[in-house]
């Protein structure tokens, strides 16, 4: 009996550990070992949300509970390393998180140091080509037939808020005569200004018969440098090229994985900076990295003065309801609102933001009140009636349809934009939902199907859910609104699961995340992005939600793909049945001596391609 419980004390002791020093090792995230790592986090993060026991109060307690346990089952000394362990590591993970948080745009020049402060923006570097393989220290191009030439762009980007007072320094050279690289600029550059981007573009072809070689691709910024190897396995003769296999099985322009950053804007709340003041700044960090994001707008609180003013007036609050024409003014004049935005966002206006649909009565939260309900707060469907509801008494398909119709109504009125993405308010879902999105004219969803379990631990595949023809659904994932490394990291695990599967990671970070309780969820977020588009080696495809849905809908779906691709001797045809231009195809092709090889194609609408 007594093993039987020492046993139990050495697994409960064991277990406490294992949470405690595993779920601090951020390291592992983008690795398949990364689960890990991302166990213990889910069960502190279930811990906080289900019994309100801070993060913080969870570590304190296991940091004095399992070298108190090994103290009573080995002895003070074991007892005293175990401490020493457990302190070093929640140590290191402070460090991180310290680090994680200052979001530092530059450092110095290391000759220069204690001199002359001469700061070193941290710029970030993504290849844009035919890549098959991205590794950390070089690429794989697979094999080229000789003649094969195709194009490469370099994109340099400045992030940060320093401006850079040196040169950039790029080159792209060879020396290997079955191979000659040709590039647009050679001089010395100026290094991009923050928020901009700066585009190299330049061609490899493979010339003569042989065993391949590799381009040698550099950066340079002061004592700063970004270097990878495009290695081609070999250059086969053209007669000995014949296809035997081409497929699309990858995102635009040969990405592993594709990323959104969405964001819901309940109602205007200047307190909790959910007004045109908060979404210049959450968009300004957009714009800093580029990164195209999705604003999911519930019309009602946030666009319609008088529904504002008397909601404010029942609960005596003064939420500024006369600054609503204003939030709808900057949307419509200051920010471009295409549907459509990818990395590095392109726009006349410096801000950018798709503007999807969440609902006109924001179901599920205070804003949910509202006269026809009996001001209810939190309210469902069918709770109230409302006036635009078009039949009355309705089951819910009928209620989330007209709701969802109403706010697409009111927001093109007042933006001049029609949504064509959607997601839930406040986790408000039921069995109707999807087809209720889908018959109000939405293409993309997210949230519209899956279970918080799903969105915890089992990252669902693009789909159509059950009932939908047509409507894209995207997973979102854990945790949202980071608030320490511990979040971050797990949200990095997941960035590198979809690299691995080939899955679109939907990201939920509030579009005023500067709270109104600290920043620290703006400078991880900041964090995150900076991983997303560094750490990935461009592998990762960054798009608004009706991008990424589109992209998937027309090309990677068997269910409504529009794509076909066919192979014809020595020839692959693409042809795009649909009525939408698609650009950036990857298609990767098998030769019949074993060599691969990827080929990027533009193809316009109702036309086909032939690649030879």
């Amino acid at each position: 009996m007594d093993m039987m419980v020492s046993g139990l004390a050495w697994m409960v002791v064991a277990g406490f550990a294992y949470v405690f020093l595993l779920g601090k090792c951020y390291f592992l995230a983008p690795y398949r070992i990364g689960w890990l790592m991302l166990i213990p986090n889910v069960v502190q993060e279930t811990v906080e949300r289900r019994l309100g026991l801070a993060r913080a109060k969870q570590d304190f307690g296991l940091l004095l509970l399992v070298p108190l346990g090994l103290w009573g089952l080995a002895g003070s000394a074991v007892g005293l390393v175990g401490a020493l362990v457990l302190g070093a590591a929640w140590a290191g993970a402070l460090l991180v998180d310290l680090r994680w948080r200052s979001d530092f745009p530059a450092r110095q020049l290391a000759a220069l140091r204690g001199r002359v402060p001469l700061p070193v923006p941290r710029l970030i570097v993504s290849l844009r080509g035919p890549v098959l393989e991205r590794m950390r220290d070089h690429y794989a191009l697979g094999d080229w037939p000789r003649g094969t030439e195709q194009g490469f762009d370099l994109l340099v980007l400045n992030p940060g808020t320093v401006r850079p007072q040196l040169p950039l320094r790029v080159s792209v050279g060879t020396s290997c005569a079955d191979l000659s690289v040709t590039m647009d600029e050679r001089r010395p550059l100026s290094a991009p200004e923050p928020g901009q981007v700066l585009c190299c573009a330049f061609a490899i072809k493979a010339r003569e018969v042989g065993s391949g070689g590799a381009v040698q691709v550099r950066v340079e910024h002061g004592d700063w440098s970004w270097e990878r190897t495009l290695r081609i396995g070999s250059v086969p003769s053209p007669g000995s090229s014949r296809v035997r296999k081409a497929a699309i099985t990858r995102w635009r322009f040969g990405s592993r994985a594709a990323f959104v950053w969405r964001g819901d804007h309940d109602l205007h709340d200047p307190s909790t900076f959910q007004s045109a003041e908060g979404l210049r700044i959450a968009l300004g960090l957009a714009a800093r990295f580029r990164m195209p994001t999705t604003v999911m707008l519930s019309a009602r609180l946030s666009l319609v003065q008088e529904e504002h003013e008397a909601f404010c007036n029942q609960f005596g609050w003064d939420r500024r309801s006369g600054e609503i024409p204003d939030l709808a003014r900057f949307l419509r004049e200051e920010v471009d609102t295409s549907l459509e935005q990818e990395f590095p966002t392109r726009g006349e206006r410096r801000l950018t933001a798709e503007i999807g649909n969440h609902c006109f009565l924001h179901y599920g939260t205070h804003a949910a009140a509202a006269p026809e309900n009996g001001w209810l707060s939190h309210a469902r469907m069918g709770q109230g009636r409302y006036p635009w509801l078009s039949e009355y008494p309705c089951d819910s398909f009928t209620e989330q349809r007209d709701n969802i119709l109403k706010a697409s109504e009111v927001i093109e009125a007042a933006i001049g934009v029609r949504p064509a993405s959607f997601t839930i308010p406040s986790d408000v879902v039921d069995k109707d939902t999807a087809r209720a999105v889908e018959a109000a004219g939405i293409q993309v969803g997210t949230e519209t199907d899956a279970t918080k379990f799903q969105k915890l631990l089992v990252f669902p595949p693009e789909h159509h859910p059950a009932g939908c023809g047509r409507l894209v659904e995207l997973t979102r994932m854990l945790p949202r609104d980071p608030v320490n490394a511990a979040q971050v990291a797990m949200l990095k695990f997941w960035v590198g699961f979809a690299r691995r599967n080939g899955r679109a990671l939907v990201y939920l970070a509030h579009h005023h995340l500067v709270m109104y309780e600290g920043n620290a969820c703006y400078n991880l977020t900041a964090e995150l992005l900076r991983s997303v588009l560094a750490d990935t080696e461009g592998d990762v495809y960054c798009g608004t939600l009706t991008a990424v849905g589109r992209y998937w809908r027309d090309v990677l779906s068997e269910q409504t793909r529009c794509v076909r691709v066919q192979v014809d001797g020595d020839a692959v045809s693409v042809e795009n049945s649909g009525d939408r231009a698609l650009r950036g195809l990857p298609v990767e092709i098998e030769l019949a001596g074993g060599g691969r090889l990827m080929r990027l194609v533009d193809v316009p609408a109702g036309a086909t391609l032939r690649v030879v």
